[in-house]
């Protein structure tokens, strides 16, 4: 089998959640995001795992995992999401790459092993997904400058085509890293970066692979979305 390394991204704050630390070390059922981020890697089978911290959190980083008695290598993040990836796939020599969220805490296990498997299968780029189950319509702002706060209807999309993605995201290394270099002048700030990892690949016509996502596999961003996970956590029992 191929090396498998992940990065997960935890540099990210916690603002919207309305807490004054990364939002990778909020806590869900005692424990914080990345901790449950981590241990779903291991029980995947990820051995070589990457974690992206902000400057100046690396002690509360080292104790929540040795806490819960994983290991990974902790690399400091950059001013966006892309640049953390970035630095995350320079501490790495795995022939595949999984990108994911500490914010999607609950991903299973099963849903990584999908990821890593259509890259043994031959993809050089996964993403896993849902299809979108409400319609989705495009919108603009109104011309008249009386209203600046009106939105207009400009198009509804076609909901078959549509999907929500998640992560892991895995893709070859050589492919990631490609990508991430013909990319690297839109990751200076948050409204220039890529979306997601997928997108940059995207960006040098490279084709994208969906596999099956799980609906557990929701970012936690804001404080309704943490009492959703801690439900869920509890029917897990």
């Amino acid at each position: 089998m191929s090396s498998v390394a992940a990065i997960i991204a935890g540099a990210g704050a916690g603002t919207r959640l309305g807490a004054n630390i990364p939002k990778a070390l909020v806590l869900l059922a005692g424990e914080p995001l990345i901790v449950h981020a981590v241990r779903a890697m291991q029980e995947a089978g990820i051995s070589e795992i990457v974690v992206t911290i902000p400057d100046g959190f690396q002690q509360q980083f080292t104790t929540a995992l040795s806490a819960a008695q994983l290991d990974a290598k902790l690399v400091f993040g950059g001013a966006t999401r892309q640049e953390s990836v970035a630095n995350g796939i320079a501490a790495t020599t795995a022939e595949y790459v999984l990108v994911h969220d500490a914010a999607r805490a609950l991903t299973p296990p099963e849903t990584i092993r999908t990821v890593v498997a259509a890259l043994n299968a031959g993809a050089n780029a996964v993403i896993p997904a849902l299809p979108v189950v409400d319609t989705i319509k495009r919108g603009t702002l109104a011309a008249n400058p009386d209203e600046p706060t009106r939105i207009h209807v400009v198009e509804t999309l076609r909901r078959a085509e549509l999907y929500r993605v998640q992560t892991p995201q895995g893709f070859s290394r050589e492919l990631l890293q490609r990508a991430h270099q013909a990319g690297a002048a839109l990751s200076t700030q948050e409204a220039s970066a890529a979306p997601d990892d997928a997108a940059l690949v995207e960006m040098i016509d490279e084709a994208v692979e969906i596999v099956p996502g799980h609906p557990n596999a929701f970012k936690i961003t804001t404080p309704f979305d943490l009492q959703v996970a801690q439900l869920l956590l509890q029917q897990r029992g």
